[in-house]
């Protein structure tokens, strides 16, 4: 059976998470040379999650992921790190690398290419049923587009984007909670974000999606206290950030630390390494910012009582200093036991949730006259209930030349509504004598939706009097975009690829 991927495209790393469609279980992913192993701690003990860390480099061939610190490139000019950071502030910082110039929207999907590949390989590409990308609710439609663009550009077809919170939702059991004020709390490596949301529903896609009221997000995270670790040794030896990372989750499970490294016994408690955090003010540094969001939550009207579930996501945050202060702030109201999993776990079961693919609500068509120019005929390019988005062309038709010396074609495009239903109903006999009721439906009514900004199609050499000319493809982009691709027959030359046209319903 397929698996279908979750795929969460966080600041420092990425999580990959499988779900077996016939058993259901769900598994990391490891993509070897290109992932790391982290230990955490969780409500039922130590886990081992594999990473891939979120860079690339550009050098003498693409490296991704753990690959970069193992070929020792981090510091490399052609490396990109922390791309989502300046994806979702719309910097694309660009660079020139060799002969050509990279942006970070261009290092992340090709990391993201890479990525797909390699589970193609691991899986099969007919092995791998849906992939779900995971985004950030603020700049939902951002990440949501960059990640439309570099799909098309390998040709996966199967896919959904949803956000962040919404996953966190769905594994915490909340569904019920839907349009009620939640705040989605995020703790990563390097950044802490907050966001005082309502996740709503949708009979498109994506069927459940956050509006964000507010929220607050702050450079702070695990990589503050492993900066203190290392810090702390270094009078003794100098220890790399990795290590003093694994220090610090192995303080999360254990009350002290001691080791020998070249020559040098280390000792830390728990305890110590508190004090020392204490000292420096990151304790009610994180205060201060909690505090922060309800003095800008109530400007919207929303206090403390207004609500009744904090979803606690992120690596960071089962670090016991970060979620005691976590824990007395809001009380019960956090829900952090699935901190470490929520978000790819949940996006598996958004899957589950609106498994069917959302579609298209209506008929639309492509206005044309008829040969004898007496009248107009109307061909379906978009039937009612297609699925969407499509890839390989819903529809695809051959335009003639009207008439020698045209040098145009227009594209008019309408939505066809066909009433379901009417008040106009009368009782008739059928043929076999028995009595029914018949509604007396109203003709089919036909919206001119480009009439304001028609698509036109210029020829180049004009056509001929009834040349096949123009073959024109229709598909839908993940927005519900009408997408043209127009090839002229003539010249053998694709002149419009995936073009956006309207918008559907």
């Amino acid at each position: 059976m397929a698996k279908n991927i979750s795929i969460f495209f966080n600041n420092v790393n990425l999580m990959i998470f499988s779900q077996d469609e016939e058993s259901g279980r769900i598994e990391p992913v490891d993509l070897g040379e290109i992932s790391t192993t982290i230990k955490i701690k969780t409500p039922k003990g130590s886990e081992e999650i594999p990473l891939v860390p979120a860079m690339i480099c550009y050098a003498d061939r693409i490296y991704c992921g753990q690959e970069v610190f193992s070929q020792k490139k981090f510091n490399s000019p052609a490396t990109f790190k922390y791309m989502k950071q300046y994806i979702s502030k719309r910097q694309y910082l660009p660079r020139i690398i060799g002969d050509q110039e990279i942006s970070t929207f261009q290092a992340a999907s090709d990391l993201l290419i890479n990525i797909i590949d390699r589970l193609h390989e691991r899986f099969g590409k007919d092995g791998v049923g849906m992939i779900v990308f995971i985004v950030e609710p603020l700049n939902f439609q951002v990440f949501a587009t960059m990640i439309e663009e570099f799909c098309l550009r390998i040709g996966l077809v199967n896919y959904k984007v949803v956000d962040e919170a919404v996953c966190a939702l769905l594994e915490y059991n909340l569904s019920s909670q839907l349009d009620q004020h939640l705040i989605y709390l995020h703790f990563g490596y390097t950044t802490i974000d907050l966001y005082l949301t309502k996740i709503t529903e949708s009979s498109r896609e994506p069927r459940l999606q956050s509006v964000v009221i507010c929220s607050m997000h702050k450079n702070y995270g695990g990589v503050d206290i492993d900066k203190v670790i290392q810090d702390y040794f270094a009078d003794q030896t100098r220890i790399s950030m990795k290590k003093a990372r694994e220090i610090r989750s192995h303080l999360n499970r254990n009350p002290s630390y001691r080791e020998t490294i070249d020559g040098h016994d280390l000792h830390l408690t728990r305890v110590e390494l508190h004090q020392m955090l204490d000292k420096k003010g990151y304790g009610d540094e994180l205060r201060a910012l909690l505090r922060d969001l309800f003095d800008l939550a109530s400007g919207y009207g929303v206090t403390d009582e207004n609500i009744n579930y904090v979803l606690g996501t992120g690596l960071s945050l089962p670090t016991p200093y970060y979620h005691d202060i976590m824990r007395d702030f809001f009380g019960a109201k956090l829900l952090s036991d699935k901190a470490h999993n929520a978000i790819p776990y949940g996006a598996l079961r958004y899957l589950q949730k609106g498994g069917e693919q959302a579609t298209i609500k209506a008929n639309y068509a492509l206005r044309s006259r008829t040969a004898k120019g007496e009248g107009f005929r109307y061909d379906i390019i978009v039937p009612k209930g297609t699925p969407y988005p499509t890839q390989n062309g819903v529809t695809s038709i051959i335009a003639n030349g009207f008439y020698a010396g045209q040098i145009e074609v227009e594209l008019d495009i309408f939505r066809m509504d066909r009433p379901e239903s009417s008040s106009d109903r009368e009782i008739v006999v059928d043929d076999a004598g028995r009595m029914q009721l018949e509604e007396n439906l109203g003709d089919e009514q036909q919206s001119f939706i480009n009439e304001a900004s028609p698509e036109i199609i210029p020829l180049d050499p004009p056509a001929l009097d009834n040349e096949r000319r123009l073959e024109i493809t229709f598909d839908i982009s993940l927005n519900r975009d009408l997408l043209i691709t127009v090839k002229d027959l003539r010249r053998n030359q694709t002149i419009w690829k995936r073009k956006k046209s309207v918008r559907l319903e």
